[in-house]
């Protein structure tokens, strides 16, 4: 007797199991914030419009990542930029997620900092149409990013020769010398040049100005000795100070980004030497993946 009522409520339990709904297989999207990563709960169609009538671009496969665009659904759907394309997708298919993820990867605090950082100052200060601007920005932070300069407390002074070397300090002539968030190279770029650059992006200013709005924002105010330093040098330290403002240093690097990595496919673009390599930059394919990533990342942050 006692083994029938068992298999009776073992029948029982099973009925229930049919003949309840499906649940769905995401909680969805309520109302989330313009910026916020969104991840796909399953494979699901960005559409060129609000509504499953309007054609797809591309099947976002899942468990890849968007940035919300447009916080306001309209018939339920959203609009995202996934990987540097933008459209409308059903929010019922949809995670958000916390903090910034990038390769399937939730970036660092510091990594974070800096990404949202350029979103708000660097994209508005570097020239061209917005779309260009993305591209850009987008190729430039991702080499920042997996060349570890972003995991910097202050990124803005950065430089690197061997090893981090002081804000009034020289590397050797012909040496790998990287600085600034934008990570470029010192070598890579002509003293003459880089004022030209800095004229470009502050109409008005003298080349002076710039770098004492370099200092100033780097952590060296005005009156300091450094800040004085930085204003009057001369010759490659006053071409790495340039390349160290944000906006000089992004106009300067997506050159050589787009001729030696996504154009071209240069050994030290790629590889797993170091975590963030690892993490960013593992092979061209996860490399462009990534500026897609960042593409959207920067859409839904920056003005």
């Amino acid at each position: 007797m006692r083994r029938a009522r068992e298999l009776l409520a073992v029948a029982a339990l099973v009925a229930v199991a049919v003949l309840a709904p499906a649940q769905p297989a995401s909680a969805g999207l309520s109302s989330p914030a313009r910026g916020t990563t969104v991840r796909a709960a399953e494979g699901v169609h960005l559409r060129t419009g609000p509504g499953t009538s309007y054609g797809s671009i591309v099947v976002v496969p899942v468990g890849h990542t968007a940035t919300v665009l447009s916080p306001t659904p309209s018939n339920s759907f959203y609009q995202v930029n996934y990987q540097g394309s933008v459209g409308w997708t059903h929010g019922s298919y949809w995670d958000a997620t916390p903090g910034l993820v990038v390769n399937g990867h939730r970036i660092s605090a510091d990594e974070e900092k800096w990404v949202r950082w350029i979103a708000a100052n660097t994209m508005p200060r570097i020239t061209g149409t917005r779309s260009t601007r993305l591209v850009n920005a987008s190729r430039v932070t991702w080499w920042s990013l997996k060349e570890a300069a972003l995991e910097m407390d202050n990124v803005h002074p950065y430089s690197h020769c061997g090893g981090l070397i002081g804000p009034l300090a020289l590397c050797p002539s012909g040496a790998a010398w990287q600085v600034g968030i934008a990570a470029v190279q010192v070598p890579n770029f002509s003293l003459s040049e880089n004022e030209a650059v800095a004229l470009q992006l502050y109409p008005g200013w003298t080349v002076r100005q710039v770098l004492a709005h370099t200092a100033s924002y780097s952590g060296y105010p005005s009156g300091t000795a450094t800040h004085d330093a930085i204003v009057n040098s001369t010759g490659s330290l006053r071409n790495s100070w340039l390349l160290r403002n944000h906006g000089v240093g992004f106009t300067q690097v997506t050159k050589d980004v787009a001729r030696e990595c996504v154009t071209g496919s240069l050994y030290w673009c790629y590889g797993t030497g170091w975590l963030e390599s690892q993490l960013y930059a593992p092979n061209k394919p996860a490399s462009l993946r990534v500026i897609g990533e960042l593409n959207a990342i920067l859409d839904g942050l920056a003005p």
